[in-house]
């Protein structure tokens, strides 16, 4: 054997520490850029977020990352390489991960990356700013890795100018490839029963919150909360869940259904109208601490909210969260008994089904026409999708309506726009209708909208330019609504409206959002109002869940046992949000401040919610069917009635 060929051999031999060690070194420098992009945004002493054991934590995310580079290493062979691409992506994903937190008040999740095709979607979702900054700053950290990089090239090969270049090692590269595409294969069943990768965490000291995605990715690491958001687990199946078992609650909730309906009119809903308008970032900056506003956006809204059964809504998220209040209101199923992974139910269960049971489903078999207006494009959430298996007959978007004008530099269409097309619809259909609208008028960015922003000030007396530009959308909303109002007022046909926000615009600066509670900001008004005579009653802190029930109760309408659960629910526990609930009195309270018939009802709740999403969905035909009367009950007098329409579920004009 030659002296070259031993020295070579040496070198090949002897370069795997080296390598080893770089490739490590870049795994941690990579963790650490993405903790201290999260820090950096954290006021205080950030690292008050951290479980006592984080030190341990960011090694094992720094071995989940090692993991990434290795391979990236084998596929392209050399280390400069890799470190060129890495540190590129890393500067990108922090960057994206601080624009969306400082925009939608959330981390960045595993599932964005679907997203990522429509880049018109994301700039409405997160404005220009959350795609220019990342994308520069990784052509930005590429350049300064490439330069680096070069004059680390430049004097190895004058100090090695004699040596023979290293052949690759193909066969080592393939077999290191495979072992970590297998290991993180591994990594990626994060949620999976038993899986190591979770052990190890756990072992270590991660602590999990289910309604804080933001403190688990704080307190685990940026590793530790995407690994944790990385697959959705199956819904737990509740101990006693089975044929018998859900017998018997519809049994019980049948009965309730017909305690209530001896108070009801039989064909309550048979000529009414049904229309829920989820209205975009509607909320009352008035209500905030710390805001000044020169005038009160909303006028005709405050006093309408006065005047009809009202509350606050229970907003799960600050800047976004649409989909997952429509899909709350449209269901009755709360988001609190869903893993806190199933971030969207309209993209991660609901296609999963040829049907799904909702409200659409319970209108339509009741004779109504059942119709979705959105005024935006048909790729957000899946919508097309979704709205199709909730059974909608019809799905109007912003190509397809009639009115399409929007206001000032506004690219949204307008409220004004979307009402209008919501009472032509109204008009032109002989049948009764539910129509579920989702408006895009207040969706953010908000800069240069308005020619005559309505002068906004924060604590300091500093000018809040973004939120005077959503606050003028606020007088429009309001504007719009009461020409709505008015509208429906002088029809003939009977018609029920629900109108709720389903968050606070993500647009207000930190100063406002440390002066004011986690509930203020968590909490944007609802109404239910009607242009025919019937109850109205102040409500506590309410979830969307809960909408339907109030309807039927404002029309004075027949409820199946499935609005019977939800009704009785109602009077214990209005709202729910993850670990936080809320009693009859809007008071914030935990299990063990609630009584045992809130107990039963929340078991029951969750029985029913689990056997009509991902059950076996044994109740579902009993849940959703109204109970035959007794002799002697109202059904045989609406029978007797000889003014009624001769057909089910026709208009009477």
């Amino acid at each position: 054997m030659t002296e070259q060929t031993v020295t070579r051999r040496r070198r090949v031999l002897g370069s795997h520490p080296p390598r080893i060690a770089g490739t490590a070194a870049l795994a941690g420098l990579c963790n650490l850029a993405l903790e201290l992009s999260r820090l950096a945004g954290v006021e205080g002493y950030p690292w008050r977020h951290k479980t006592p054991s984080f030190i341990a934590l960011f090694l094992l995310g720094t071995l989940v990352l090692w993991l990434v580079v290795e391979l990236v290493h084998a596929l392209v062979g050399r280390l400069w390489v890799t470190a060129v691409l890495l540190t590129s992506a890393t500067v990108f994903v922090a960057i994206t991960d601080r624009e969306k937190v400082r925009v939608r008040r959330e981390p960045l999740y595993p599932t964005d990356w679907e997203f990522t095709g429509d880049i018109g979607f994301l700039t409405s979702m997160i404005g220009v700013r959350g795609i220019v900054y990342p994308a520069l700053g990784a052509l930005v950290a590429a350049a300064l890795a490439m330069s680096v990089v070069t004059g680390v090239r430049r004097r190895r090969a004058d100090r090695h100018e004699h040596r023979p270049p290293d052949r690759p090692q193909v066969a080592r590269r393939v077999l290191v490839g495979c072992a970590c595409l297998l290991a993180l294969g591994y990594v990626g069943g994060f949620n999976s029963p038993g899986n190591g990768a979770r052990a190890a965490y756990d072992a270590l000291g991660a602590t999990w919150t289910p309604w804080s995605q933001q403190r688990n990715y704080l307190g685990n690491g940026f590793v530790g909360g995407f690994l944790y958001n990385l697959d959705v687990p199956s819904v737990e199946e509740p101990r006693d869940y089975g044929a018998a078992e859900m017998a018997r609650v519809t049994a019980r909730y049948t009965s309730a259904a017909e305690a209530i309906n001896r108070t009801r009119e039989h064909g309550g809903l048979d000529d009414v109208n049904v229309v829920m308008i989820l209205n975009e970032s509607f909320s009352d900056p008035v209500a905030l601490r710390g805001v000044r506003i020169d005038e009160d956006p909303i006028p005709f809204t405050r006093g309408l909210i006065g005047s009809t059964t009202s509350g606050p809504m229970r907003a799960r998220n600050i800047g976004g969260g649409t989909a997952n209040m429509e899909f709350e209101a449209l269901t009755g199923m709360s988001m609190s008994q869903l893993p806190p992974q199933m971030r969207v139910p309209y993209l991660q269960l609901v296609p999963e089904y040829d049907a799904f049971p909702s409200a659409v489903g319970w209108f339509r078999r009741s004779g109504h026409r059942t119709v979705a207006i959105h005024p935006f494009t048909t790729e957000m959430y899946r919508r097309t999708d979704v709205y199709r298996i909730f059974g909608f007959h019809d799905f109007v978007h912003d190509e397809q309506m009639s009115h399409q004008e929007r206001i000032g530099n506004d690219g949204y269409i307008s409220d004004a726009a979307a009402f209008d097309e919501l009472v032509l619809r109204l008009e032109s259909e002989d049948d009764p209708m539910f129509v579920h609208l989702v408006t895009m008028q207040n969706h953010m960015p908000y800069p240069g909208r308005y020619d005559d922003p309505v002068p906004v000030t924060g604590p300091a007396g500093e000018e809040l330019s973004d939120i005077g530009q959503y606050v003028r959308g606020l007088t429009h909303t309001d504007a719009a609504l009461r020409d709505l109002i008015r509208t429906l007022s002088r029809s003939e046909e009977k018609t029920v409206v629900v109108f709720y926000g389903d968050h606070l615009p993500g647009t207000y600066p930190k100063a406002v959002i440390e002066a004011n509670s986690n509930r203020s900001l968590h909490e944007t008004p609802f109404f239910v109002w009607a242009n025919f005579p019937g109850p109205v009653d102040a409500q506590p802190t309410t979830s969307p869940t809960h909408f339907v029930d109030l309807v039927l109760e404002r029309a004075g309408a027949e409820v199946s046992p499935y609005y019977a659960l939800l009704h009785e629910l109602r009077q214990e526990v209005p709202a729910t949000d993850g670990a936080r609930m809320f009693d009859a009195t809007g008071r914030a309270v935990g299990r063990r401040d609630l009584s045992e018939r809130a107990l039963r009802l929340l078991h029951d709740y969750r029985l029913v919610q689990y056997d009509l999403s991902v059950g076996q969905r044994y109740s579902e035909q009993a849940m959703f069917t109204v109970p035959p009367r007794t002799n002697g009950s109202v059904r045989a007098e609406a029978s007797a009635k000889g003014g009624e329409a001769a057909v089910r579920g026709r208009k009477v004009r």
